[in-house]
């Protein structure tokens, strides 16, 4: 298990915004210097933890629709094979309980939908299929958990969700409302 500290963090949610973004402009939006951002990126990667940079597509805008397919394979190797094979196929993944392989699919219109499930039937296992109606959050999570933040204001751990605040494309991360009414007084006054 890899350990994270909050650096890599925030570096991950900025990439995770726009990973166009350039290392200078990063720097600057987390108040850490080039050679850091861009050493830290570099180990990211050479760790595994980014696997690639890339575009993320807003589902809702494409043509077509997506579906939430379930399966209760017996034989997951099997089913697996088969799915990966289909272009229709974007995601799959094994699941624990009675339906074991869930997988998310995009077709342009009711033939070609009429073709998956009849391309699923041929599987030979039970399924079920669901239309995805929007897709309100696709980025991966980074929880918090993974990494130990402190007050940006009094310096104690955070245990719970931290309460952020945004200023000049800087977040900070406050362990409670009194942290963070004073933190923001204290950038109003300019003493920050």
């Amino acid at each position: 298990m890899l350990n994270l500290d909050e650096v890599d963090i925030r570096i991950l949610r900025a990439l995770m915004k726009n990973s166009r973004a350039s290392i200078s402009n990063i720097a600057r939006e987390l108040g850490l210097s080039r050679p850091t951002v861009r050493k830290r990126i570099r180990r990211l990667v050479e760790l595994g933890v980014i696997k690639g940079f890339t575009v993320m597509i807003n589902e809702n805008l494409l043509k077509g629709f997506q579906l939430m397919c379930y399966f209760k394979a017996a034989n997951i190797a099997d089913v697996l094979k088969e799915l990966r094979g289909l272009d229709e196929i974007t995601d799959i993944y094994l699941t624990t309980g009675e339906r074991n392989v869930v997988c998310i699919a995009r077709v342009i219109d009711l033939k070609s939908l009429e073709g998956l499930l009849e391309k699923f039937s041929n599987l030979g296992v039970p399924f079920e299929v669901s239309m995805i109606l929007s897709v309100e959050k696709k980025l991966p999570p980074i929880f918090t958990s993974m990494v130990k933040l402190t007050c940006d204001y009094c310096g104690k751990e955070i245990t719970g969700k931290p309460i952020t605040y945004a200023i000049h494309n800087r977040e900070f991360y406050l362990c409670c409302p009194t942290c963070y009414r004073e933190f923001r007084r204290n950038v109003k006054a300019g003493s920050h």
